[in-house]
Formats: C-alpha cells, sequence, structure tokens
C-alpha cells in the first residue's frame, strides 16, 4: 500500500481509530494536531505528527506537503461559532490547499443526518456546507456520514446521572469507532468508491435510552438511566458548570422529532458492512479507572 495519508483531527474518539486502522492496513499516516504536544502525549510515537490548524491556510500548506491523500475529522464544539469556523471555513480551508498541492483524494466525516441539503439546523447546515467544499474542490472525495457511535455512550454520564434529553423515541442505527475506521480505509483503497457519500451504519437499531441502559447495566448498575425534558435541560444550562449544555440542545432537538431514514446498502457493498452489535462492543469496553 503505502500511500501517504494525512489525519485532519487524529487524536479523538473518532479520528485515533482511523489513524490506527490506516496503518494496520500499510498507509504512512501523518497527523495533524493544533497542539502537537498534546498529540504527542495521546499517541506516542505511533505516527508521524505536525502541526497546523484549519484557520490558517498557510499552515495546511505546510501539513499537506508531500502528502498523497487527506482525510478531514473536525469537532466545532456544538456552536455556531464553531459550525462556522472550523467545520464550514475550516473544512473549505483544507479543500483549497489540499487542491493547491495536488491531493489525490480527499475524505471528512459529517453525519448520517446530513443528506445534502440545508434545513435552517446549525450543525446539519455546517455538515452541508462542509460537504458542499469537498465536491467543489475538483479532488475525488469520500464523505462518510456515520450514526452515533457506541463510543458517545460514557458522555451520557454526569454527575453521577445517566440521562438523556427529550423523548428520542426513535431506534439509531448504532456502530463501533472500530467498524467505521474500516470502512474509512476500505473506501481510500477503493477508486469504486470516489465521489460517493456513504451512510456507515450499525447492524441493529436502538434507541438512545435502550443503549444507555444496555451500558449502564453492565458498568453503572447503581445508576437508572432515564430523560430529562428540554425545559428542564434549558434550566439546568443556566446553572454554573453547565453552559456546555445549552448548544448542545438544538442538537438533541432534531433527534428527538426526526427518524434517522437512510440507507447503508452501498457502504455495506462497497466497504463491507458493520457488524459489531452493542453486546460485542460492551465485552470489549474497558471502563476507566479513577
Amino acid at each position: 500500500m503505502n500511500e501517504k495519508i494525512l489525519i485532519v483531527g487524529g487524536t479523538g474518539m473518532l479520528g485515533r481509530p482511523v489513524a490506527e486502522k490506516l496503518k494496520e492496513d500499510d498507509f504512512k499516516v501523518t497527523v495533524m494536531s493544533s497542539n502537537p504536544v498534546r498529540a504527542k502525549e495521546l499517541l506516542g510515537d505511533k505516527f508521524r505528527l505536525v502541526p497546523g490548524d484549519v484557520t490558517d491556510i498557510q499552515s495546511l500548506r505546510r501539513a499537506f506537503e508531500n502528502q498523497e491523500y487527506i482525510f478531514i475529522n473536525l469537532a466545532s464544539g456544538h456552536t455556531p461559532e464553531g459550525y462556522q469556523k472550523i467545520e464550514v471555513e475550516g473544512t473549505a480551508n483544507a479543500a483549497r490547499a489540499a487542491k493547491e498541492l495536488g491531493i489525490k483524494k480527499i475524505g471528512m466525516i459529517s453525519g448520517a443526518s446530513s443528506k445534502g441539503v440545508e434545513k435552517g439546523v446549525p450543525f446539519l447546515d455546517a455538515k452541508v456546507r462542509a460537504e458542499k467544499a469537498l465536491m467543489d474542490s475538483g479532488i475525488p472525495y469520500i464523505i462518510m456520514r456515520p450514526s452515533w457511535f457506541f463510543e458517545s455512550l460514557p458522555l451520557f454520564i454526569r454527575s453521577g446521572r445517566a440521562s438523556i434529553i427529550g423523548k428520542q423515541p426513535y431506534p439509531l442505527n448504532w456502530l463501533a469507532a472500530s467498524d467505521y475506521a474500516r470502512q474509512v480505509s476500505n473506501a481510500f483503497q477503493k477508486d469504486e468508491a470516489l465521489n460517493k457519500c456513504f451512510y456507515s451504519l450499525g447492524p441493529e437499531k436502538l434507541t438512545m435510552l435502550v443503549a444507555l441502559t444496555r451500558f449502564c447495566e453492565r458498568f453503572y448498575p447503581e445508576l437508572k438511566p432515564g430523560s430529562i425534558s428540554f425545559f428542564t435541560a434549558r434550566l439546568l444550562s443556566l446553572m454554573p458548570g453547565m453552559k456546555r449544555l445549552k448548544p448542545m440542545l438544538p442538537f438533541f432537538r432534531h433527534f428527538d422529532e426526526t427518524e434517522e431514514d437512510v440507507d447503508g446498502g452501498e457502504a455495506d457493498r462497497l466497504l463491507s458492512p458493520n457488524l459489531t452489535t452493542l453486546e460485542e462492543w460492551l465485552d470489549g469496553y474497558r471502563q476507566p479507572s479513577n
């Protein structure tokens, strides 16, 4: 294999498994981070590390030098400012730098709720505009639209409580980050996958509350998961130390009102299906030590 690929944001919950799988599949992987010192602490000597900031196109040009492929994995913090500056403008900067430097393939993580049409929902519209930046770049692109990750389940536990926001009645196509990473690697190995958007879905559909309950039964049996209303969540967001909750409310409101009606058939056919169930993921999960 030996193709050179740079991961924009390869230290987090989703970027790191992608970087590790690509390396396992014999890609020459470089990880770009805005905080190389922190990246070194997290990744050690596993990967070549380069500094870079998606808000600074000159730093992107330096980071992308001598690369063949780029995969973009950005986190915006669920704020309108972050959506625009990081996801929309940052992705556009990356696409521009990649085009200038002759990058052969470019990819990104989006989301299963993104269907290529802006609907007045800030986080979704940002995904759509970021996707468009890749599509308009002139570089062969790969856009991954995954559903919810099992790895996000620990994030539902805060201050000794396990809670979802709203009723969240619709089942979601939960998947493992390792399965998603394999699909990303397969996509970069197949020309047939170019210029496509793939819905990366898991093998079983579960509501948020069912998934969280099964997680807690295994690792936090003392907790009884429940739901809090959006009204209560808004009040909580006004309390000291809870301000990060407020920008999350529109995100959860969308999933409370909208069914995840997407088809992962093409991803299954071209990239191989995701097979890890929640129970299998739980078997491999290691609870953080205090």
